[in-house]
């Protein structure tokens, strides 16, 4: 084995973790969630190595290897993420969460599709890219209805709400709407391979649907249960690999490879904190969220290296623009549905235009799979650093229109420490 195809990762490694570490100490000088510094910082570093050192290009020695680390990490995140969303939704449900999730979704996707409207018509032939046009539709359309259920969580418990009324309306409502974009995806990905379209996605979705009802099945078995809880070493083990094969397996069917590893947080049951399934999960999730910075400075790299380079303030602007202002809309739209206040409205919709991890996670398929190009992929990260971090100042906004209450109410809500 060449020398160069050990030590060059290794030293890419090296910065990676002060780096990413640096972001977040960053991120929480300036009150802002540790993802925004971290995510920011890695970008920039793989665009400093590729222009400072021309390590990242075509070529490079040790780039693949990395790449699939950080795609393997990312599917072992999602496992986790996917595990939660069927946790909480199985604990929270009802007609006001149903009214905020439908209006935080729909009018963001609308927002979305005027986004492709203006790519297609007039973004230019650089930052519209090669992708069939329903995929590049339906992936802008998901892009901007986006809630990041991480970091939606990580902001609740820093203020003390998260079992609150409000914290949780806003908990469950992203959660619904996180599983929905989650299928969505999953479509979008399966019409931009152009090996069947639309059906050969609806193929691959029901076969991994079913594969998971199944593995549940399997797993509620009372003997089954028992053994996962003597040996709980081996589940961590088993639920492991059976993230990396589910995510080959529908990578290679012509979906995303970590649309998988989500089926296989579906299919996990939620036994509590000392049941063997959900420590398995949130074992792999806290893992798999170590690697991330891994994928967040391959992708810089490959931004600043390649003829379509391209970054467009339009975009920008106008992506920033229309997700602000539907998701904020929509969501207190939805919540008024809900028969909440109008204080109430506007503090669920601060806390619903999150976007954060997980949309970076949406974007970076998106761009990995060809529906994203690297100019259209920047502006919309950008776009999701923006709305994550206005979240914080916007519920402070909120809570200061709030009239004074008696002390048994609700605490008062103040500007993120993190």
């Amino acid at each position: 084995m060449d020398a160069l195809t050990v030590v060059q990762p290794a030293l890419v490694l090296a910065a990676i973790v002060p780096t990413a570490l640096l972001g977040r100490w960053t991120a929480r000088r300036l009150g802002q969630p540790e993802v925004v510094g971290e995510i920011t910082v890695c970008l920039l570093l793989g665009v400093l190595l590729v222009t400072w050192t021309g390590w990242g290009g075509p070529g490079t020695h040790g780039k693949d290897a990395l790449k699939e680390l950080g795609h393997f990490g990312l599917a072992l995140f999602l496992v986790g993420a996917a595990q939660e969303i069927r946790g909480g939704a199985a604990r929270l449900s009802g007609r006001s969460v149903a009214w905020l999730a439908v209006g935080s979704a729909l009018l963001p996707m609308a927002a979305g599709g005027l986004l492709a409207v203006w790519v297609l018509d007039y973004g230019g032939p650089r930052l519209r890219g090669g992708a069939e046009t329903p995929a590049l539709v339906l992936m802008l359309a998901v892009s901007l209805a986006v809630t990041a259920v991480p970091v939606l969580a990580g902001i609740l418990k820093d203020r003390g709400i998260e079992h609150t009324h409000t914290g949780r309306l806003a908990m469950a409502s992203a959660i619904t709407i996180d599983a929905a974009t989650w299928v969505l995806l999953a479509l979008a990905v399966g019409l931009a391979t152009g090996q069947g379209g639309i059906g050969r996605a609806a193929a691959v979705l029901a076969v991994g649907a079913l594969a998971a009802y199944l593995l549940r099945r399997l797993i509620a078995v009372a003997p089954v249960r028992a053994a996962a809880q003597a040996h709980p070493t081996v589940v961590l083990i088993l639920v492991a690999a059976a993230a990396f094969g589910a995510s080959t397996a529908t990578g290679r069917l012509g979906l995303t490879d970590v649309f998988g590893a989500v089926l296989v947080g579906l299919a996990l049951p939620v036994d509590g904190e000392r049941g063997a399934f959900s420590r398995a999960a949130d074992t792999l999730g806290r893992t798999g969220r170590l690697a991330l910075p891994i994928l967040f400075t391959i992708t810089g790299t490959s931004l600043a290296v390649g003829p379509d380079a391209l970054f467009s303030w339009q975009a920008l602007v106008l992506g920033t623009v229309l997700a602000i202002v539907s998701k904020l809309v929509g969501s207190y739209l939805g919540a008024r549905a809900g028969a909440q206040s109008h204080v109430e409205g506007m503090r669920l919709a601060a806390l619903m235009n999150t976007r954060g991890l997980t949309e970076i996670v949406v974007l970076q398929i998106g761009y990995s799979a060809g529906i994203l190009t690297p100019g259209l992929y920047l502006a919309l990260v950008i776009m999701a650093l923006i709305t994550t971090a206005l979240s914080g100042p916007l519920l402070w906004a909120a809570d200061r229109r709030a009239r004074p209450t008696p002390a048994a109410a609700e605490p008062t809500l103040q500007p993120a420490e993190r």
